[in-house]
């Protein structure tokens, strides 16, 4: 699991990537969840037969939409690796919380092959914007109402940044655990973004004839700043407490390359949340990249307190301790 983790991340660099870890398989159509709260797991028909997958349980409001990493399955947010429970039935105590397959993602830890994520496959390359007003229609076809929590590991944050910009009366709050923001690439050198910028599953990670997930991050970074400012609402940025550079190293990239960008991702982070009104900036220590497995108990504390309140004194202690 730790080198699959490895792989994946040395694919694109410390900071765009997450994998899944867990297993699934290929579900059949399922009538979509109604504002009930009723748990579900299953595909939706967004529009033309085209079928995705998700999955949502627990009960109350707002909701929570959990957005994953680069290459990752819903389930990696019903992953804890210490302190469960795990993301999504962490959550599902307090409120309504949905995931789900973007197309192109991978199930990594079903066996000694990986599987294809559950959603129907897509042409890659995607353009981001496509990705944003899927889950629009996802949303909207699955009955979840809105407005809408966003939690966005990895890549998965400038993803639901791209939608709070351009969906703002649909979004009440966000939390980004350790993404990588448009800032990013001013503070390495062209040559080394150059490295990084079109994002793609390595070889052997997506199983064969499997249309995996590619993006262009400049586009997505483009999209973000040229979409109306984000809305002030809660919002925190998370961000890990240990160095991240992945080994073994990639082909073809140094290792002067990639501690630019672990070195580059905490700042840009840093910076985005003191440009935005009330952002909170937290450092949750003992964590590399996958803090949502590491911690996921500050996850949950961080989308308690944006959607449904929290203790009045939360700030960086209540990350160190999780009972604050």
């Amino acid at each position: 699991m730790t080198n699959m983790r490895s792989s994946l991340l040395a694919a694109i660099a410390v900071g765009l990537l997450a994998v899944s870890m867990t297993s699934g398989v290929p579900e059949a159509p399922a009538a979509p969840p109604s504002a009930s709260g009723a748990d579900f797991s299953g595909l939706v028909d967004v529009g033309g037969g085209h079928m995705l997958y998700l999955d949502c349980r627990g009960n109350g409001s707002p909701t929570v939409v959990l957005q994953s990493g680069f290459g990752n399955a819903a389930d990696i947010w019903s992953v804890a690796d210490a302190d469960p429970p795990a993301v999504q039935p962490g959550v599902a105590t307090f409120t309504r919380v949905c995931s789900y397959d973007r197309p192109g993602s991978v199930i990594t830890n079903s066996g000694p092959e990986p599987l294809p994520g559950r959603s129907d496959q897509v042409p890659m390359p995607r353009n981001p914007a496509d990705v944003v007003t899927e889950l629009h229609d996802l949303l909207a076809a699955a009955q979840v109402p809105g407005p809408y929590v966003l939690v966005g590991h990895s890549l998965g944050g400038p993803l639901n940044l791209r939608y709070a910009r351009t969906y703002p009366d649909q979004v009440s709050a966000m939390v980004m655990v350790d993404s990588p923001l448009p800032l990013l690439r001013t503070l390495v050198t062209p040559q080394q973004w150059a490295e990084f910028a079109n994002l793609q599953l390595p070889a052997g990670i997506s199983p064969p004839g499997y249309a995996a997930e590619q993006y262009d991050v400049g586009m997505l970074f483009d999209e973000i700043v040229a979409a109306p400012p984000l809305r002030p609402v809660p919002l925190v940025v998370m961000t890990r407490g240990e160095p991240d550079v992945p080994d073994p190293l990639p082909p073809n990239i140094s290792v002067d390359t990639l501690a630019a960008f672990d070195r580059a991702a905490p700042q840009a982070q840093a910076e985005f949340a003191a440009s935005a009104a009330g952002a909170e900036d937290v450092t949750v220590p003992g964590t590399t990249h996958y803090i949502q497995t590491q911690r996921p108990d500050t996850v949950i504390a961080a989308s308690r307190r944006v959607s449904v309140g929290g203790p009045n004194d939360f700030c960086r202690r209540c990350f160190e301790h999780p009972t604050c």
